[in-house]
């Protein structure tokens, strides 16, 4: 059993043709692609367990707003029957546990949600979170997961490009 998980793309710039025979990470995440992973992947399940475990982080700086930060996200998981795929969702609102905000990126394998739905969830359902603090992307851990597959030198540019800092596998 496989589930999807989307690149966000939103807060990248367009580049440049590729020349490669195959979608290149870069291209992938232009055109708001997603991937392909399997459901027992410890890596994106550790990446998961970070999220939930710094999402404090992000609930402070969400409900600060400071300036300078901004492109409060959270990733979360919909399901249609026995697909799953997880979508980034923007224009968040929070009452309690309770977040509501619209869809980020267009389906792909499941549907029962569009791009642009306004849909409410748990904080428990929150499986990634990001936002810019002056510049700099933070959280984004899946993505972290994701880029660490690629080839290096696709992902340090993607990586530069979002101003995402991973933290290396096993550091």
């Amino acid at each position: 059993m496989m589930y999807r998980v989307a690149m966000i793309a939103a807060s990248l710039l367009v580049l440049g043709t590729l020349s490669a025979p195959a979608e290149t990470v870069l291209q992938k995440a232009n055109r708001d692609g997603v991937f392909n992973i399997a459901r027992s992947d410890k890596e994106m399940d550790a990446a998961f367990a970070k999220a939930q475990q710094t999402l404090g982080q992000f609930l402070d700086a969400f409900e600060a707003q400071a300036p300078g930060t901004g492109s409060f996200l959270v990733k979360i998981p919909i399901s249609d029957g026995d697909k799953r795929e997880y979508f980034w969702v923007n224009e968040l609102t929070r009452t309690g546990n309770q977040f509501s905000g619209r869809i980020n990126n267009r389906p792909e394998v499941v549907q029962t949600v569009q791009y642009g739905q306004f849909v409410t969830f748990p904080r428990s359902r929150i499986r990634d979170w990001m936002y810019v603090d002056h510049g700099k992307t933070l959280g984004n851990f899946t993505t972290c997961v994701l880029l660490s597959r690629e080839d290096p030198a696709q992902a340090q540019e993607l990586m530069d490009q979002m101003k995402l800092a991973c933290e290396r596998h096993g550091s």
